[in-house]
């Protein structure tokens, strides 16, 4: 069965990112290039987002370009135990709501220790679910800020991206975070982005090695713990 038809009947079911209807990838041309960002807040000018611009910079730095800081920043180290570390850029300029969560979840030390319970090659790995079974924890719901739920995201679904897993109420996101592991912009308009990989994206591709077994009649559950160690906020070097 082809990806997309896979996907499609995946998220019909609410296996992963919850039900939402499923929706046609839309063409190149319907979707625009560059949309207003907010106003820079050391220069005052209002820049322009650009999906090229995002895409230029997925992946590409490393992770010793970046120093552990003791305050929190935009920028985040995952270390994955047995696979690797990488580095998130967030976008609080085209997700703010999420951003702020993902951070003060990242300053308290929730992430440390907590699974990607969810791995689906040629898609995406998923994980921050607070007991490791994907369900819903005791951390709050925030607002979903994509465009069926009334908020533009230009943020689009390319492998790199950072998103918000939700159940099927689109309010419904808390902790449970998705990695691309390859594109999917059918996502776009349904599901929060709010970040993306700019140093170390092969070690995604490593964890979407591990050996799965079936989660209910979904190949995707790792048969051995894909563990987050840590989750520590840090600078580029200068």
């Amino acid at each position: 069965m082809k990806l997309k038809s896979i996907l499609a009947l995946l998220l019909a079911l609410g296996l992963l990112l919850a039900g939402c209807k499923s929706k046609s990838e839309p063409a190149a041309s319907e979707k625009p290039s560059t949309v207003p960002s907010k106003t820079d807040a050391a220069t005052g000018e209002t820049k322009a987002f650009s999906m090229d611009d995002v895409k230029a910079e997925i992946d590409s730095k490393s992770v010793s370009d970046f120093t552990e800081s003791s305050e929190p920043t935009d920028y985040v180290k995952l270390t994955i135990a047995d696979y690797g570390e990488l580095v998130l850029r967030l976008r609080p300029d085209v997700a703010p709501i999420s951003v702020e969560n993902f951070k003060g979840l990242v300053a308290k030390g929730y992430y440390d220790g907590k699974l990607f319970h969810r791995v689906y090659p040629g898609f995406m790995i998923q994980g921050g679910s607070e007991n490791g079974d994907g369900l819903p924890g005791s951390e709050p719901s925030i607002k979903g800020e994509f465009a069926s739920n009334g908020v533009e995201n230009p943020l689009s679904h390319v492998r790199g991206v950072l998103s918000m897993a939700r159940a099927t109420p689109p309010d419904s996101g808390s902790t449970q975070f998705f990695l691309m592991h390859a594109d999917y912009i059918g996502l776009d308009g349904n599901y929060a982005a709010f970040g993306y990989v700019v140093a170390g994206l092969d070690t995604v591709d490593q964890v979407c090695k591990v050996e799965l077994t079936y989660n209910g009649s979904e190949l995707s559950r790792p048969v051995t713990p894909v563990v987050l160690t840590s989750a520590v906020f840090v600078t580029p070097n200068q």
